[in-house]
């Protein structure tokens, strides 16, 4: 086992290596070949970016890495993320069906339910001047560079006091530090522009099928500059449905109210399929039209290598993601 883990390690940092050499939100490999729709699934490391209530989800802890790896001179993207779990200390005196079941029928003990997760991140975007040259528009003779970190927390509801309920609730909060710098090439002028927010997030099972989310972005939001316009409160709602045996499909709307002052509407959906016994699965998505398919594998127990192409306009994205579960 331990030699497991060290083979495991020795690769991921290969995969760091080589990564650290894509968008103002925070995203990931996995989630960009579903169209990005992934508010009501949130499953995975991943939560940190979306809905903070999917981190009680996890089972252990996790990590990742990810990076836009063409054109790189043009734009560059590299994501950081790991989660973890706060578990209960002190253990019960009752009687508990759970424990005896592990204790005289189970063969493999249940796993672990924590009692508080949390997740952090860490996302650097660069945009150079050769970008705006390509793109046009607002990015036209400007070079920007972002930094985005992310801090979240989650935990899971008492709802249902039956046995065999199926109804679970989880929520979360997220906080978020995120400095942009933008610099005019050709006037030399330069703007910075650095807010800390605060988010919320639900995650309802109605049943083993049927997923809900719902986050409501920049509930707090301060901006080290009182000349500069807030961001303004964004509400985002996800569903995810499990169709049939490792076949998901999950469909996201951001903005629903369509503030003016938050980031566009959106509209998207992306379905996930698992073959081989969950060691591979493809992706395809939307978002607002444009396609996106991606795919991903264990290369060891503990070792998921996932990819994701986005058809951009402009420039073409594609994305390599190392995932790493520690326990």
């Amino acid at each position: 086992m331990n030699q497991k883990f060290k083979t495991s390690a020795c690769l991921l940092m290969l995969l760091l290596a080589s990564f650290v050499t894509s968008s103002l939100q925070a995203q990931s490999v996995r989630s960009r070949g579903m169209g990005s729709a992934f508010i009501g699934l949130s499953n995975d490391e991943s939560a940190i970016f979306y809905n903070p209530a999917g981190l009680s989800q996890i089972e252990g802890r996790e990590a990742s890495i990810q990076a836009k790896v063409n054109e790189r001179d043009t734009y560059e993207w590299q994501s950081f993320a790991f989660t973890g779990h706060i578990y209960e200390s002190e253990q019960s005196t009752g009687f508990s069906i759970a424990d005896y079941l592990e204790e005289n029928i189970l063969e493999e003990p249940m796993p672990r339910k924590p009692k508080y997760s949390y997740g952090m991140s860490y996302t650097m975007d660069k945009r150079p001047e050769a970008f705006g040259k390509v793109v046009g528009g607002s990015y036209s003779g400007l070079s920007t560079n972002v930094s985005d970190f992310q801090l979240a927390f989650g935990t899971k509801f008492p709802v249902a006091k039956n046995l065999l309920a199926r109804e679970q609730l989880y929520g979360g909060l997220k906080l978020r530090i995120l400095d942009v710098d933008r610099k005019n090439v050709a006037l030399g002028t330069q703007k910075t522009r650095k807010s800390y927010s605060m988010g919320a997030g639900l995650i309802y099972h109605y049943n083993d099928r049927i997923t809900g989310g719902l986050v409501v972005d920049n509930l707090f939001e301060h901006l080290d500059d009182s000349n500069v316009a807030k961001d303004g409160i964004s509400l985002n709602i996800g569903a995810a449905i499990k169709v049939a045996q490792g076949t998901t499909i999950s469909m996201d709307l951001l903005n629903i109210t369509d503030s003016g002052k938050a980031y566009e509407q959106q509209y998207r959906v992306g379905v996930e399929k698992y073959f081989t016994e969950n060691d591979f699965a493809v992706r395809i998505g939307s978002c607002n039209g444009t396609l996106s398919v991606g795919f991903g594998m264990n290369i060891m127990p503990n070792l998921r290598v996932d990819y994701s192409y986005y058809d951009g306009e402009k420039i073409p994205e594609h994305h390599v993601g190392a995932h790493f579960t520690f326990d």
